[in-house]
């Protein structure tokens, strides 16, 4: 075959296979830009290069070079037009967390320290264990000071949606009883908080969310040798658009709650309240039928008889604690018994004491449900005893004396005076 022939057919089948190339690149919705050099190559390769920028938005920018060979002598390259696609800025608001505190205390309390930190507040639409988001906020307060206050304790610029949950650690407590500090044993160290309807951040007006703390103080000693025990429950409520003000989204702004008639109907709505409603006692016996008659479920904890000569008389409804010295206390079973708590005290006993009488457990009462709670067997008074090596000596319930009996609950505590039988 001659020299002249075998270039025609060689050239033909090179313009042949670049006609097919360009008809499938067309195909695929690219336009090519074609050049052809000849150099000495038997190799194929494809690069990709990339670049991005940011301002407001970010813009990616790609171009993609395809060469092959046709010939061991002739080399075509395909270049595609660059390709643009922009990603929309993240939207931002500002979320403002208070808290206030209604304590329910034992007499002689003043001041009611707790140290927190890690606070965290979680995505509604993510499951429990994910979408947490720190939110930073730490510090000390004196919960005596926020009753009917609330403080801001964190503002924050974050992703703006909706959120259900809030979560802190509470991770030190002090008291100041009878004019002397005393620390405080933290048995909800961990709280996670619900907010109740949820809260939205958005992206053009503050939020704002109050968390409510229930704590109630356990004085498990006597008067003269305190130990002290923090049990906490809480819920949050988001804060009105027409309520907020602009102060409030300053940390350590402090807000009177007061006079405020919105959160008036939110404490009514979710309110924590029971009421003993009948009552007998003997020395082997005790009935007790507690109602709930709030608006919310929780769960009862705790029945503490004591004696009548170491309390004062203040009614059927206070907001403070009997001292666990010198009482009978029976803690609340998840089906509704009651069992003695009968511990010989002693100071260094304290957080294992704390871990037995409050470790979650409690019977749940429903909205106005009762329950009839009632324990058989030989009631003894001296839970916390002896203090200093004193010996041991229990007393028992005597006939025709009036005690007061206090139930305690999440939240809620009743009591009534009951004279024995």
């Amino acid at each position: 075959m001659s020299t002249k022939r075998s270039i025609l057919i060689s050239g033909g089948l090179t313009f042949a296979m670049t006609v097919a190339l360009i008809v499938a690149i067309s195909m695929s919705g690219f336009t090519p830009q074609i050049s052809t050099t000849t150099i000495p190559s038997t190799t194929s390769t494809s690069t990709t290069s990339s670049s991005a920028t940011s301002t407001s938005t970010s813009t990616v920018t790609s171009t993609t070079s395809i060469t092959y060979t046709t010939t061991p002598y002739t080399t075509t390259t395909i270049t595609t037009q660059p390709t643009t696609t922009t990603s929309e800025p993240r939207e931002e608001g500002t979320l403002s967390i208070l808290l206030t505190d209604p304590p329910i205390l034992p007499e002689g309390i003043t001041e009611v320290h707790i140290t927190y930190d890690s606070m965290a507040v979680h995505a509604a639409e993510s499951n429990e264990t994910h979408g947490w988001i720190e939110v930073g906020g730490g510090g000390t307060l004196n919960l005596m000071t926020l009753v009917d206050i609330s403080q801001t304790i964190s503002s924050v610029n974050m992703k703006t949606g909706k959120y259900n949950l809030i979560r802190f650690n509470i991770t030190a407590a002090k008291i100041v009883y009878n004019n002397r500090e005393y620390p405080a044993v933290v048995r909800t160290g961990n709280l996670t908080v619900p907010i109740i309807g949820g809260i939205e951040v958005k992206d053009y007006i503050p939020s704002a969310t109050i968390i409510d703390v229930h704590p109630t103080v356990f004085n498990i000693g006597s008067k003269s040798e305190p130990d002290f025990v923090i049990s906490a429950v809480a819920r949050a409520y988001p804060v009105p658009e027409s309520e907020e003000q602009p102060e409030m989204h300053r940390v350590g702004f402090r807000m009177n709650l007061g006079d405020k008639e919105w959160w008036r109907r939110l404490r009514e709505r979710f309110a924590s309240e029971i009421e003993v409603t009948s009552c007998s006692l003997s020395r082997t016996s005790l009935a007790a039928t507690v109602k709930n008659t709030g608006n919310v479920s929780l769960k009862l904890k705790l029945v503490i008889i004591s004696q009548l000569t170491t309390v004062p008389r203040t009614g059927n409804k206070t907001n403070w604690t009997p001292i666990f010295s010198e009482a009978a206390v029976f803690w609340v079973d998840e089906d509704g018994g009651l069992e003695p708590v009968m511990l010989v005290h002693n100071r260094t006993q304290t957080e294992k004491e704390a871990q037995i009488i409050f470790s979650g457990r409690g019977y749940n009462l429903t909205v106005s449900q009762q329950i009839k709670l009632t324990y058989n067997g030989e009631i003894v008074f001296g839970f916390g005893l002896p203090m200093g090596g004193t010996p041991f000596k229990p007393t028992y319930v005597m006939p025709g004396t009036e005690y007061l009996v206090t139930v305690i609950g999440d939240g809620a505590l009743a009591r009534t005076v009951v004279v024995a039988s």
